[in-house]
């Protein structure tokens, strides 16, 4: 099967074999990587983390339209996120990797050719390189002809969030070309137009955008053309990372202490986490579990020691950044965290709304948490019960799922300015919706108004 997403570059096309991830190149894209190889680079950029693992395999034969001439394998990540679905340090983390695996390929003699956030996913929280067909020879002089593409897809987002304070995940999943770099300019005022990066790579390419827009083809042509010194260009692109590395986020969060302010008593605390553990254990098979509503992922690690993978979506982006940097930092093996609004989660879009997978076709759990969910949803946004049910269902085959009732502290603070009225939400509705599809396995007090079930569907 042909990746419905690789068809801009068709010297280059992937395609699946199995659970096989493999990658068909023309006889010039193949010529490229025997340099890269035979030159070390390859190597050196798997070794530093910076490209997935990938070799070149010869028992594959590729569907019609793929190109032959060589074929490469990669290693197959357990999910692929999209930067509209990165936290903050995320992005950062995602750009950082690509600025190196540009200063680690000028040291060979080659450049990145692209700078695409979709290029980069996360192994867990490890930023890899996916587009292993994404260089090209750099000799003594030439341009990084994808600066502008980086600035669009890394550095405008990270700007708008650091210096505007504005989330850029919204931003992100309405543009898959990314922000427009002069777009940031008109949204950056005041003394936030004069800070650091902003004046060399928002204003001035606003301004030379202008006049090459004014400049006849010839002109725009020889442009085009200009090349620098390899070292002004490494120096350049070291330069721009010591921009991206200082960027620190000033968006607002609502959980991001989530942990600090739990609405519920240690011993809730402590029953929700023998119940998900005793869950998870009867569960059979491994594979990928879905933790929906992770906050800073308190059940995610729970949820590590009984799966391959776990995914952790929350759909509070600071939250989801205090949860990537703890498992980053603290070498967390398993997890991807990713900001999805499970409410709004992200559709099939791109070209043809075919380019970039729907979540919920990326991620295929075997088990899911949904815990101090169903209220937000049912009173929060006036989800009917037998729909989020449903969902549930949908999602996974077994689940875990936390029952607030409308008395519960919380439950009250969301309802209390909806003043329409809402559809029957009790404990003895959910009870009926969950056995209309499925079967309650198992049921637990984890507080005064809250309740635990385990859910597993027919």
């Amino acid at each position: 099967m042909i990746e419905s997403g690789s068809f801009r570059d068709p010297t280059a096309r992937v395609f699946y074999s199995g659970r096989r991830v493999l990658r068909g190149l023309s006889p010039d894209a193949a010529a490229v990587d025997e340099e890269a190889r035979s030159s070390g680079l390859m190597e050196a950029l798997v070794d530093r983390a910076l490209f997935v693992d990938n070799r070149l395999v010869d028992d594959v034969e590729p569907p019609p339209g793929v190109p032959d001439a060589a074929i490469v394998e990669s290693e197959r990540i357990p999910v692929v996120s999209y930067p509209s679905e990165w936290s903050f340090s995320m992005l950062k983390d995602a750009a950082l990797a690509t600025l190196d695996a540009n200063l680690v390929a000028l040291e060979h003699g080659f450049i990145l050719k692209d700078a695409s956030g979709f290029n980069v996913a996360f192994d867990g929280t490890r930023p890899r390189i996916l587009d292993v067909a994404s260089l090209e020879p750099f000799g003594e002089k030439g341009i990084w002809t994808a600066y502008a593409q980086f600035c669009d897809h890394f550095l405008a987002p990270l700007l708008l969030e650091a210096h505007a304070g504005v989330a850029f995940q919204p931003v992100l999943a309405a543009r898959t070309e990314g922000l427009g770099i002069s777009d940031l300019g008109r949204l950056l005022r005041g003394r936030a137009g004069l800070r650091r990066g902003v004046l060399g790579h928002v204003r001035l390419r606003a301004a030379i955008e202008r006049r090459a827009a004014r400049m006849g083809t010839a002109t725009r042509a020889d442009v085009g053309r200009a090349e620098l010194p390899k070292d002004a260009v490494t120096a350049s692109i070291r330069k721009m990372r010591a921009l991206v590395t200082r960027l620190e986020s000033r968006a607002t969060s609502t959980w991001s202490d989530y942990e600090a302010a739990l609405p519920y008593s240690a011993d809730g605390v402590d029953a929700k986490e023998a119940f998900v553990r005793a869950a998870a254990e009867s569960a059979t098979g491994g594979g990928v579990a879905l933790d929906i509503g992770a906050n800073a992922g308190r059940f995610t690690r729970i949820l590590t020691e009984h799966f391959e993978h776990v995914i952790a979506v929350d759909n509070d982006p600071g939250a989801v950044d205090v949860l990537y940097r703890a498992a980053r930092d603290g070498d967390w093996d398993g997890i991807t965290p990713m900001v999805v609004d499970i409410m709004n989660p992200t559709p099939s879009h791109g070209w043809r709304g075919r380019e970039r997978k729907a979540f919920l076709e990326r991620v295929r759990p075997v088990f899911s948490t949904w815990l101090a969910v169903l209220h937000h949803l049912c009173l929060g946004t006036g989800i009917p019960l037998d729909e989020v049910v449903g969902l549930v269902y949908e999602v996974s085959d077994s689940a875990v799922v936390e029952f607030v009732d409308p008395g519960d502290p919380m439950a009250r603070h969301i309802s209390a300015t909806r003043r329409s009225s809402l559809a029957p939400y009790t404990r003895e509705r959910f009870e009926e919706c969950a056995t209309a599809e499925g079967t309650l396995l198992a049921s637990a007090p984890a507080g005064e108004f809250r309740t635990l079930y385990h859910l597993t569907r027919r």
